[in-house]
């Protein structure tokens, strides 16, 4: 076998190896990502998060208004992450967009990104209904449950870039969940480990927030429901 071709096979053992995830990094660009285009995160997360958040609560009322309300609420937060993936890498890529651009393009690009964020809701939706009918308080049901949180915590961490490469990619629904399976391959369980993190930083302060009563209590609801979906 020659050098070249020794040189060859390496470099294809090398794509092969996944590259580790540096969880540090990712929280960076996280906090500069909000630094940086604050002005375009913020207002699309007031119009398409927070906003939508409040009318929700305040026109509760009846089972099937609350499911409509739920449902339009998701849409404008897959909306929103869609949205802001655009902006945002965008940025990292070195074309900074000014806030109204921000806005605009994310727009105009988001349709790939709802698509697939719409298949994850319904699917989501589907294990929901499942767990409805679990014989909760048997081994049986305990272990259907079990299973269904494995199931979402594995399609959690094989699926978290699904959204932004959809949007980024301009990939159909298909693609873009083999294209978000294989970008997080190698590193699904610091995938899991970053999802534990915001997860145990915001599960607290929201907790402690879901006690506030009165005209406010809506609003800071809705704002680490901003944190969250950002």
């Amino acid at each position: 076998m020659s050098p070249d071709d020794n040189r060859a096979d390496r470099a294809q053992d090398n794509l092969k190896k996944a590259v580790r995830l540096d969880i540090a990094l990712v929280l960076k660009n996280t906090v500069e990502a909000f630094y940086h285009d604050f002005t375009g995160v913020v207002l699309a997360g007031i119009l398409l998060v927070m906003l939508p958040g409040v009318l929700a609560r305040s026109l509760a009322g009846g089972d099937d208004l609350d499911t409509l309300l739920t449902t339009l609420r998701a849409v404008a937060a897959m909306l929103y992450t869609a949205l802001v993936s655009w902006g945002v890498v965008s940025r990292l890529h070195g074309h900074a967009l000014p806030p109204f651009e921000f806005l605009r393009q994310g727009l105009a690009r988001a349709t790939p990104g709802l698509q697939v964020g719409l298949l994850a809701g319904a699917a989501a939706v589907i294990g929901l209904t499942i767990h409805l009918f679990a014989r909760h308080g048997t081994l049986a049901g305990w272990m259907l449950n079990s299973l269904l949180l494995t199931g979402a915590l594995l399609a959690t961490c094989m699926l978290m870039p699904l959204v932004p490469v959809a949007v980024v990619e301009g990939l159909k629904p298909m693609a873009a969940f083999r294209r978000a399976a294989a970008l997080t391959e190698g590193n699904r369980n610091r995938i899991l480990a970053l999802a534990l993190v915001v997860l145990l930083t915001l599960a607290p302060s929201a907790a402690l927030a879901a006690g506030f009563a009165g005209d406010v209590g809506p609003w800071i609801k809705s704002l680490f429901e901003l944190f969250a979906w950002s």
